[in-house]
């Protein structure tokens, strides 16, 4: 594979420009919202790019999961080719972006193995397009329980560029006395954007995007917790435990004013004016007694998914990947979806209210 010189994207980006082309037209999303059952649909995708990733795993049946399963394999191949592209500090700033994905498959196998989950179906859940390669996950997922997967991720932490064996074996105590996941997953997220943080410190125009990237993720992650925590009684309450730092809230001091906020609608209104993300916590707050703060974390992805979607715009800049990225992310979303919805039986208006940002985004556009 060709690699690009140290600071150029010319190359890369026209390779991924041509790789955009291979997105999904209208017409295809069309037909399968069209299809009239669950093996038409699968008909369909059969005949696009994720055909082979489709046919690779048929042999375990055509259940949703398996096609998960496929969905997951051509989107690590396809980010994975994207990496090629690069040395020098664009590999760095690519890396940093797809690093996203190794807490989310440590968080994936600590949930399924608490849960007790077959093995194999949590590694049908993973996306391994970080620094951590689907070897190296499945020899953790297959360690006897939680607390043998942790130490593992302890031992093969310390050939990780960001070692999260650290942040775990810093909250086992804790963990062991609460037995709440949620101690260890913050934990993850912690130590994985204060690393992150380390990386992005230049002040480029590239390193700028990227980091605005970190910080909306930074974001998603404390409102969140916020809308999850607050008004609770915490036993032991530590907010450096609770609080993600590289974010717009600059401190655990901040962090804790908004919590004592107490109920839900202070701490919304806080978040409301404090935060750039007017419309996104305005739609999160009008369907939060409906759906809890789960909504919330649900609206930020969106937010975050729109503006990556405009990053493109300087055809020399690194922009043009992270645009591509989360619109391959989104096309994905969308079918796992539509497949979903297909194999239960809803029809096509309720698919389509389910789709992610239907109807605002459009390919190219």
């Amino acid at each position: 594979m060709v690699q690009v010189p140290l600071k150029d994207y010319s190359y890369a980006n026209a390779r991924v420009r041509a790789m955009s082309g291979r997105l999904l037209e209208p017409r295809v999303y069309k037909e399968l919202l069209e299809a009239p059952d669950y093996n038409q649909a699968l008909a369909v995708l059969e005949n696009t790019e994720y055909g082979p990733d489709i046919e690779h795993f048929m042999l375990e049946g055509a259940r949703p999961t398996t096609i998960d399963r496929a969905f997951n394999r051509n989107l690590a191949r396809t980010f994975s080719k994207i990496k090629e592209f690069f040395i020098g500090r664009p590999e760095e700033l690519v890396n940093a972006l797809l690093s996203r994905w190794d807490p989310y498959n440590l968080k994936t196998i600590l949930r399924g193995m608490r849960a007790l989950i077959p093995k194999a179906e949590i590694a049908r859940n993973l996306v391994p397009i970080g620094a951590i390669d689907l070897v190296t996950l499945e020899e953790i997922i297959a360690q006897p329980d939680l607390r043998a997967a942790m130490d593992a991720m302890v031992v093969f932490g310390r050939e990780w560029p960001i070692p999260y064996g650290k942040a775990l074996m810093a909250h086992l105590t804790e963990y062991l006395r609460e037995h709440d996941l949620s101690v260890l997953e913050l934990a993850l997220d912690r130590f994985h954007y204060q690393e992150l943080g380390k990386i992005l410190r230049q002040g480029d125009a590239d390193t700028a995007l990227v980091r605005e990237v970190m910080v909306m993720e930074v974001d998603a992650v404390n409102i969140a917790t916020l809308m999850r925590i607050c008004g609770l009684e915490l036993k032991d309450f530590r907010v450096e435990d609770y609080f993600v730092p590289g974010g717009t809230i600059k401190n655990a001091g901040e962090f804790a004013r908004i919590m004592s906020q107490g109920q839900p609608e202070r701490v919304y209104e806080t978040l409301s004016h404090k935060m750039p993300y007017k419309e996104a916590l305005a739609g999160a707050w009008r369907a939060f007694e409906e759906k809890g703060e789960s909504v919330f974390e649900d609206e930020m992805q969106k937010h975050i998914i729109r503006t990556c979607l405009k990053m493109g715009k300087d055809p020399l800049g690194i922009g043009v990947i992270i645009e591509y990225m989360w619109r391959k992310y989104l096309e994905i979303t969308n079918l796992r979806i539509i497949v979903r919805g297909k194999s239960i039986g809803l029809i096509e208006s309720q698919i389509r209210k389910e789709m992610v940002l239907w109807g605002e985004e459009k390919r190219g556009g």
